[in-house]
C-alpha cells in the first residue's frame, strides 16, 4: 500500500500508522479518524498529518486507498510485512537500556588485542563481516571461521573474542571458545537465543530472541540483521571512522 519513497518520508511516529495501515488495512478501510488515531496512540491531527505526508487528499481518499488495498493484497505488496519481529527489535534497541548494555562491550574491547570474530556457518559469515568492519575502522580485528584451527597457537590474555551463532548451542564453537577462555581471552556472544549455553561462558553476551526459522531440511534462514546491527554498534563507539580523499577504495 506505501511505497519506499512514502515511508523515507515518514517519522517515527507516522510510522506506527503506516505499521498499523499495513497490518490491519481491513479495519483502518472503516475506522474514522478518532479511531485510528486511538488505535495507533496519536492524536487526530497527527493522523490528518500523516494523511498528507502519504500524499491522500484528505481521510476519506486514505480510506479508499486501504479498502482497495484489502480487496487487491497480492497487488499491494507491503515493505513492513518483511519486517515482523525485527521491527520490535529496533524499538527495543531504541533505549538507555540497550545503550548500556553495547557500552558494557566496549569497555571489553576498547582495550583488547586482537579481537577475534569466530563463527561457523551462515554466522561464519557474519563473524567475517564484522572482523572485516573492525579492521577497516583501524582495529586489530580476525575472523575465524575454521572451527578446527589449532586457536591455542594465538590465543593469549589480553584479547576479546566475540562468538557468533544463532542457536548458542554448536558444539565445536562452544569448544573453540572455552579454549580462547582457558588461555585468558575475554568471552563475547552474539546470538539469537537468550540463555544458551555459549551466552552462560562469556563475559557479556548479546540475544536477538527472534522466532528461529529452519528450511530446506533444517538449514538456518533466521535474520542476521540484529548481529550486524550490533556489530556495527560497536564498531562505531570504539572508534571514529575518518574517510581519506586520497586514499585508494579498498571495500571490495
Amino acid at each position: 500500500m506505501f511505497t519506499f519513497e512514502q515511508l523515507e518520508r515518514c517519522n517515527r511516529t507516522e510510522l506506527a500508522i503506516c505499521r498499523f495501515v499495513s497490518a490491519h488495512p481491513e479495519a483502518a478501510a472503516y475506522m474514522s479518524v478518532r479511531e485510528l488515531a486511538a488505535a495507533t496512540y496519536v492524536s487526530p491531527s497527527t493522523v490528518m498529518r500523516w494523511c498528507a505526508r502519504m500524499g491522500f487528499d484528505g481521510f476519506d481518499a486514505f480510506r479508499r486507498a486501504a479498502r482497495d488495498a484489502a480487496e487487491r493484497p497480492e497487488r499491494s505488496p507491503v515493505p513492513q510485512a518483511d519486517l515482523g519481529e525485527l521491527s520490535l527489535f529496533f524499538s527495543r534497541a531504541d533505549s538507555p537500556a540497550f545503550e548500556a548494555m553495547l557500552g558494557e562491550a566496549t569497555s571489553l574491547l576498547e582495550k583488547a588485542d586482537p579481537i577475534v570474530f569466530i563463527g561457523e556457518g551462515s554466522s561464519g559469515t557474519i563473524a567475517d563481516y564484522g572482523a572485516r568492519l573492525f579492521a577497516n575502522l583501524g582495529l586489530f580485528a580476525i575472523g575465524l571461521t575454521d572451527a578446527f584451527y589449532p586457536s591455542g597457537t594465538f590465543a593469549r590474555p589480553g584479547m576479546a573474542v566475540v562468538a557468533v551463532s544463532e542457536s548458542g548451542e554448536t558444539p565445536k564453537l562452544l569448544e573453540t571458545a572455552e579454549g580462547f577462555a582457558s588461555r585468558g581471552a575475554r568471552l563475547l556472544a552474539l546470538t539469537n537465543t537468550p540463555g544458551s549455553t555459549l551466552a552462560g561462558m562469556c563475559d557479556w553476551s548479546f540475544a536477538a530472541g527472534l522466532a528461529p526459522e529452519r528450511v530446506n531440511g533444517g538449514y538456518n534462514a533466521t535474520s542476521q540483521l540484529p548481529a550486524v546491527f550490533v556489530i556495527e554498534s560497536l564498531a562505531r563507539r570504539l572508534v571514529r571512522p575518518r574517510s581519506d580523499p586520497d586514499q585508494p577504495d579498498r571495500s571490495r
